[in-house]
């Protein structure tokens, strides 16, 4: 063999030493970490701006062969945003729609379902309790007990998706702090 096909055979080297081949996989590594290194610094960045914060989640349970329920909870924006709360969902129901109960002048209790979803302000809570803002379960699939837990699906306008473990009780829970 010739030098001239020994010097052919070898990889080529080019800058550091290295070949080809190594750099544009090094390039390729380089691409990918700083990517993933933004992508994490952008999540962070929209959870800081969209902190929502669920306490007090409870749901009744059904009664006798009904397959309706509702469901309550406070929800916490300890963002600087407004945000919104659009929807909700859950495997255990055909449907969950949010509804507001208000009095009319004739002193009659009105419920109708909201269809543009409620605002979470910013710095602030929308609380969903027996007589006011609600989920409504519908066609829930089982009877729902006392003592099981549900999770529903939360969907904010800026917050995206939160799912959130709803205990089921007959009453609502004791506000954190509180003993008897």
């Amino acid at each position: 063999m010739l030098h001239r096909d020994i010097v052919r055979t070898a990889p080529e080297r080019t800058m550091f030493g290295l070949t080809t081949i190594r750099i544009v996989e090094i390039g390729v590594a380089l691409l990918l970490t700083l990517a993933a290194i933004l992508f994490v610094g952008l999540t962070v960045w929209a959870a800081e701006i969209a902190r929502i914060e669920v306490a007090g989640a409870w749901a009744r349970p059904t009664v006798g062969p009904s397959r309706v329920s509702a469901a309550y909870m406070t929800i916490a924006n300890k963002g600087p945003a407004p945000d919104r709360l659009k929807s909700a969902r859950t495997p255990k129901a055909k449907s969950v729609e949010l509804h507001q109960t208000t009095m009319t002048a004739d002193g009659v209790m009105q419920m109708r379902q909201v269809e543009d979803g409620l605002p979470v302000e910013a710095g602030s809570s929308l609380v969903l309790q027996p007589g006011g803002a609600h989920f409504m379960l519908l066609g829930l699939e089982d009877a729902l007990e006392a003592g099981q837990d549900l999770v529903l699906t939360l969907e904010f306008a800026n917050a995206g998706v939160i799912d959130v473990a709803v205990p089921v009780s007959a009453t609502a829970p004791e506000p954190a702090g509180v003993s008897q």
